[in-house]
């Protein structure tokens, strides 16, 4: 059983449908052929392709509260349309290149990023190094983490799916860009390193009008 440490790097994500997830994990797979050591290794389980919401580091003792204020925002949200644009690529504080599929940002996801980063800020606590996170991290990755609400919050925010590092052809066998999809479902996951989504701590699905917070226990 993993062990939960007293502070937690969390972030809050959408998670794409199955066939977009496996989308996803077919171009990171292509990233990985001609990169075998880059470090991200999507899969369905365990580094989940996703759509980054709101990253902050949390206090366990406070997961509690905070699953239950995000299950009453999800619960008031429709599913969301989503369009993947294009593939795109930025350099990583390392200097390496990192693909992702660009999504558009929608008024309806900017309105739950805004007030998802409102609703959790308050909850932001001091990391406490490296441990907070599901596995060892890198500095860059921690820097990453910390920094989002100065780099990639609100006015910032641009959602994506990250795929890995290596420079991705923008035309791949098989995917016709824009593609079109509907989110459902929300999480709450536990963050490793290059800030994949390792754990989920808790998942919602969007628009029940009920309590839908479904999870695994934080022990």
């Amino acid at each position: 059983m993993h062990e939960v440490p007293d502070t937690l790097a969390i972030d809050v994500v959408l998670l794409p449908p199955g066939p977009i997830m496996e989308m996803a994990i077919g171009a990171n797979r292509t990233l990985l052929a001609g990169n075998p050591g880059g470090g991200i290794r999507l899969d369905g389980e365990d580094c989940l392709p996703h759509v980054s919401v709101a990253m902050l580091p949390a206090r366990r003792e406070d997961m509690p509260e905070i699953i239950a204020k995000m299950d009453r925002i999800v619960r008031r949200c429709s599913p969301m349309t989503m369009t993947i644009d294009a593939v795109a690529k930025h350099r990583s504080s390392t200097g390496e290149t990192v693909s992702a599929f660009h999504i558009l940002r929608a008024e309806i996801l900017a309105l739950f990023h805004k007030t998802v980063m409102n609703v959790l800020a308050p909850y932001a606590t001091l990391p406490a190094g490296p441990p907070i996170f599901f596995e060892e991290a890198s500095a860059p990755s921690i820097d990453c983490f910390l920094r989002f609400p100065e780099t990639s919050a609100y006015e910032r925010y641009s959602p994506h799916i990250t795929l890995g590092f290596g420079d991705l052809p923008e035309l791949l066998p098989g995917i016709d860009l824009p593609v079109r999809f509907e989110v459902t479902k929300a999480a709450i996951c536990h963050l490793g390193s290059h800030c994949t989504c390792r754990r989920i701590i808790a998942g919602f699905d969007l628009g029940t009008g009920a309590s839908a917070a479904h999870g695994r226990p934080i022990r």
